[in-house]
């Protein structure tokens, strides 16, 4: 079963920024962050950084190199810090998390 929910009823992430609304997808195991952000990002430049549950997006101008978008979302499921992917295409952002698997009993 795959939940979507959108930026005014966030209850799985929760943008600390204000900007543009974000689509969550949440699956069994992943979590899927979908954005716009400006069509001038070099898309070589967009890093994603995940410290604990809080993942934060970075990207610079393709022109000028500038970092022109950050973002910092609070995740509510513990995720797998360094596994993440990010798709970047005319001006839409797609970040994958893989949600960290329960710890055995």
């Amino acid at each position: 079963m795959i939940m979507v929910l959108l930026a005014v009823t966030l209850a799985a992430v929760r943008a600390v920024a204000g900007s543009l609304p974000v689509i969550v997808v949440e699956t069994p195991t992943t979590v899927e962050l979908h954005l716009r952000i400006d069509e001038r990002v070099d898309p070589g430049s967009v890093e994603v950084e995940i410290a604990g549950r809080t993942v934060t997006i970075h990207a610079r101008d393709a022109a000028s190199g500038e970092q022109i978008y950050e973002r910092r979302f609070h995740v509510h499921v513990p995720v797998v810090e360094g596994h993440a992917t990010a798709e970047y295409e005319r001006g839409r952002l797609t970040v994958v998390l893989h949600k960290r698997p329960p710890a055995p009993e």
